[in-house]
């Protein structure tokens, strides 16, 4: 670890993909990004606690309607505006804020953060754990893409693999494909479910959805990391509790429609729920995401989609041990094919770049050599 600790150049690449030259601190970005996924993983947890009427029987329904998920994504993101306001005056760095210029890219990274944990919650709450969050963990092939389409940056032929290798395991995890009782399987239907998930289908859907807004937010916030984290955040905040609340107005809004009154929102929590919603607002929002804020700043971006895996063992322990959720076979199949997919071009490239590093170190240390050698030569 004593290669991390050791600041990069101010000037260069840095410099061309945004961030303005700040020194990164690599040690600080690993220990945030655990602290984050860990706190991410929880997210399931804490959400059934707080809307279920039986937090580990879902087949008694919850205490709201089901839109009451992305509710609670508004609720976790306001609670990360405050925290960050209260440590932007803690801090005394107001007058950082002022200056911040707010640029589309940190507008849309807060947005498409809380339009995906939106998503994500309602996911957790109609399907499998292990559906919800591996299905969100297609984020860092569509950050790839969109980095593909936007910035033109090529795509080589493992990332081609890797992408191929996402697509199915998402369709494993869906069951639309798959290993039963009579063998392989090939059942393009949309909207399975099981006693206690009914709207199962449709949480998977939902999933989905979250991993390609997570993937978007991760383009967005590729950008700008020059600004300070706590400003950024206060920002980033903001246009989170936009995001969700505009999928949570678009979701009770089908409540009025005949034959969909249970999306309508309907609250009524008991203090076991409240208990649940504020752990959540709070683990979950400004601790979790305050820390992915500081790992997004401090870290590679392959080092940083690599650490972020890191929440899917978490939930997927917690629907096993907490809510005793059992892995099918074709949920473990679609597990390694998502996660190796996303995860093997972080890796290659944080390995390419420990190399380049090193090398660039040992170019420096033999130039720095070969001038004192000079100057010695010079003094002879």
């Amino acid at each position: 670890m004593a290669d991390l600790e050791k600041k990069e150049p101010k000037a260069g690449k840095e410099d061309i993909d945004g961030s303005g030259g700040y020194q990164m601190k690599v040690n600080l970005g690993v220990i945030a990004m655990i602290i984050s996924a860990t706190g991410m993983g929880m997210v399931p947890l804490f959400s059934r606690w707080a809307t279920r009427t039986d937090m580990f029987n879902g087949a008694l329904g919850f205490n709201a309607g089901d839109s009451i998920g992305a509710l609670m994504a508004v609720g976790r993101m306001g609670m990360g505006v405050l925290f960050f306001v209260i440590l932007l005056l803690a801090t005394h760095k107001v007058h950082v804020f002022k200056k911040l210029k707010l640029t589309p890219a940190i507008a849309l990274g807060g947005l498409m953060i809380g339009m995906s944990l939106a998503c994500y919650v309602t996911s957790t709450l109609l399907t499998t754990i292990s559906n919800a969050v591996l299905f969100i963990y297609i984020g860092p092939v569509i950050c790839v893409i969109l980095a593909r389409i936007f910035r033109k940056e090529p795509m080589s032929s493992l990332q081609w693999i890797c992408l191929g290798a996402v697509f199915v395991g998402m369709l494993f995890g869906n069951n639309l494909i798959g290993f039963g009782d009579s063998g392989f399987f090939v059942d393009f239907n949309l909207v399975p479910s099981t006693p206690e998930f009914p709207q199962k289908g449709l949480g998977d859907a939902f999933g989905i959805a979250s991993g390609f807004f997570y993937g978007a937010s991760m383009f967005f916030n590729g950008y700008r990391k020059d600004a300070d984290t706590t400003a950024r955040g206060v920002w980033n905040f903001i246009f989170a509790v936009i995001g969700a609340g505009a999928i949570t107005i678009v979701l009770n809004a089908l409540g009025a429609n005949p034959g969909m009154e249970n999306w309508a929102l309907n609250v009524h929590f008991t203090t076991f729920n409240w208990i649940g919603a504020v752990l959540l607002w709070i683990i979950c929002g400004p601790i979790a995401l305050g820390f992915l804020l500081v790992a997004g700043r401090n870290l590679p971006a392959a080092d940083y989609g690599t650490i972020a895996y890191w929440e899917v063992p978490v939930a997927i322990f917690i629907g096993l041990v907490v809510f005793g959720e059992a892995l099918t076979i074709n949920t473990i199949i679609g597990g390694f094919l998502i996660i190796g997919g996303g995860a093997i071009p972080s890796i290659k490239g944080m390995v390419a770049g420990r190399k380049q590093k090193q090398q660039a170190e040992i170019s420096e240390n033999l130039a720095a050599r070969l001038e004192e050698e000079a100057i010695k030569e010079d003094i002879r």
